[in-house]
């Protein structure tokens, strides 16, 4: 006889529930009931019920939190969940949190009760029966397990092991999988650091509970399967082919495909998946994972929520390092998109960069540092003024959305976005720039040119005296000494790189006296340009 508990509210649906049925008739015997989740948790503790039946909004604990809780406590226990037609987003959440099924108040039935009864006591009936085979599989034996088979398959993954020690601990564990036609199916949560701060650190069991949860529900029994967790955001699915030839690929595709919705259904989680070739054996695993882990890198170019096979990865793998300079049509078009500080024209621009790239088949590395030059044509060209604040638009550093983005299409989103900010934000500030932020502009622009401060008063029409007035005022030193470190800061950055020897970088910085540049550098960093290159 298995042990049932009511948790309800509503005391006439407590009191119909409980006489719906002839409870003992099906296996099932009432040890307790309860009005709210705090009381029902007091008293499940102490009963040790099989079966919960509970409802979702109740004071005191609803029965999301009642169920948190209780599963703590009660390992074996399951968890029907009542619930009304508007209250189904919250049946989503209790699916997650590992309830097995639930009922709409308004249609619970003698059948429909009947049947999910029959279910769920032929799922005890299974658990009750493999404990008693395996009297040491107690929960936290089974959670050990689950964690000596995922320690195997990382440890085949790492070469640890060979293909004869493999197949003995797979039979000791009784690993699903056999050691031929094997897949590996790598899973990656998309955008996983902002996934994560919806889950707080003792969440992410949570997490990985209700991703592996899903996962295991939705394979068929038809596939031989181990599911690995490799980390918060990366799962590892390992099956056996179940069918042979070209059918294997179409077989899954459509896995893979009913896994990606199912996760975003109840999760809102958007997956990318690399699959392996398939391999004859366990010691084949560790280059399945590699194969797997190939395939996946090629979202960057595909976008997220896609199924990538290893085969398709290696035909996009003739992909190269390319020139990411701006060319001078390059250059042309975006000083003349900059004047305009049109949107529109920025993002044709961008996208005519984006095609430029795509048919030269440019690489990950080469698509990265060509955005990255843009964002430094950017900065180069804002406005003083616009610098001094850091813009509210910024959240985060522009480059590290270029460096860390997951894919092609994120990174230029972002960039996308960020240049059409600064447009905006540039045309503001040029509107209220001062004589000093116009000169601070020139030198800023041409401080490889050999300008003076009566060259740049002249570009500016004002007075000379006046403007070296204003500039210490404003700036806090004066016009010489800021053009001086300008200088001196992009000597130190070409020094930094080491190609160009010194009289080439004192000539790059508006310095045509090599013996008067390295005074002025040792003045100013305490080094000669030499000891600051060592």
């Amino acid at each position: 006889m298995y042990k049932l508990m009511i948790v309800d509210d509503e005391l006439l649906m407590r009191v119909g529930i409980r006489s719906m049925l002839d409870w003992e008739g099906h296996g099932f015997q009432v040890v307790g009931e309860a009005g709210n989740g705090k009381e029902g948790l007091e008293i499940a503790i102490a009963t040790s019920p099989d079966l919960i039946i509970t409802d979702i909004k109740m004071p005191v604990m609803d029965g999301l939190q009642f169920i948190r809780e209780a599963s703590g406590a009660l390992k074996s226990c399951k968890y029907v969940i009542l619930s009304n037609f508007d209250e189904l987003h919250y049946v989503k959440e209790a699916l997650k949190l590992g309830a097995t099924d639930y009922l709409i108040k308004s249609e619970i039935t003698v059948a429909s009760l009947s049947e999910l009864l029959i279910s769920i006591k032929q799922k005890l009936q299974a658990e009750r029966e493999n404990q008693e085979k395996h009297p040491a599989m107690a929960h936290d034996v089974l959670q050990s397990l689950s964690h000596l088979k995922e320690s195997l398959f990382k440890d085949l993954i790492s070469g640890f092991v060979n293909e004869s020690d493999a197949k003995a601990k797979a039979d000791e564990l009784r690993i699903q999988v056999k050691p031929d036609e094997l897949t590996v199916m790598k899973f990656k949560v998309s955008h996983f650091e902002e996934v994560k701060k919806k889950y707080v650190e003792t969440d992410e069991k949570l997490l990985r509970f209700s991703i592996l949860n899903i996962m295991d529900e939705v394979i068929p029994s038809k596939w031989n399967k181990e599911i690995v967790i490799w980390s918060s955001s990366e799962y590892l699915i390992i099956v056996n082919s179940v069918s042979g030839g070209e059918s294997v690929r179409a077989d899954i595709e459509k896995l893979c495909g009913k896994l990606l919705a199912s996760i975003k259904d109840f999760m809102n989680l958007t997956f990318t998946v690399g699959i392996s070739t398939v391999v004859p054996g366990y010691k084949f695993i560790k280059a399945a994972y590699y194969e797997a882990d190939f395939a996946l890198r090629n979202r960057f170019y595909t976008g997220a929520g896609k199924v990538l096979f290893y085969d398709d990865a290696v035909k996009e793998h003739d992909r190269q390092a390319v020139d990411v300079q701006l060319s001078p049509e390059q250059e042309h078009d975006f000083v003349t998109v900059w004047a305009s500080k049109d949107a529109k024209k920025a993002e044709q621009f961008l996208s005519g960069i984006r095609s430029a790239l795509e048919a030269l088949r440019a690489d990950e590395s080469s698509v990265r540092e060509k955005y990255i030059l843009l964002m430094e044509s950017v900065h180069a060209r804002l406005s003083w003024a616009a610098k001094r604040p850091r813009p509210p638009f910024a959240e985060k550093s522009p480059y590290e959305s270029v460096l860390k983005g997951e894919s092609w299409e994120d990174i230029h989103r972002s960039v996308s976005a960020y240049i059409s900010s600064c447009l905006e934000y540039d045309a503001r500030f040029m509107e209220e720039r001062t004589y000093a932020d116009i000169a601070a502009d020139i030198i800023s622009k041409n401080y490889a040119e050999d300008i003076s401060l009566q060259s740049v008063a002249s570009q500016i029409n004002v007075n000379p005296s006046y403007l070296s007035r204003i500039f210490k005022l404003e700036r806090g030193e004066n016009f010489i000494s800021c053009l001086t470190r300008v200088r001196i800061e992009h000597a130190k950055a070409y020094l930094k790189g080491g190609k160009l020897r010194v009289f080439e970088v004192a000539d790059k910085v508006g310095y045509h006296n090599y013996t008067y540049f390295s005074k002025i550098f040792k003045k100013i960093t305490g080094f000669t340009p030499e000891e600051y290159r060592e």
